[in-house]
């Protein structure tokens, strides 16, 4: 792997792995929210349908990229 590189030169903000435990969080939140409004009314489309509404998205461990542009071969590797 010592040759490849990236094509796009798009890099996150943070050294966190994955944002799979916050995502899942998030979700059961949202899974949470709908099944005890769907317990105590019956109107299924009035439940919150996006994990946004309920979460910051902003909060989570990777917070967004950074386009390096021209930058080197070695910031590029990957």
């Amino acid at each position: 792997m010592s040759r490849s590189r990236r094509k796009t030169p798009l890099v996150g903000f943070t050294t966190a792995k994955s944002d799979h435990a916050w995502k899942k969080k998030a979700a059961r939140r949202l899974r949470r929210r709908v099944k005890q409004h769907l317990a105590t009314t019956l109107d299924g489309d009035r439940c919150a349908g996006k994990r946004w509404d309920l979460v910051d998205p902003w909060s989570a461990p990777k917070d967004g990229k950074f386009w390096l542009g021209r930058a080197s071969n070695t910031l590029r590797r990957k």
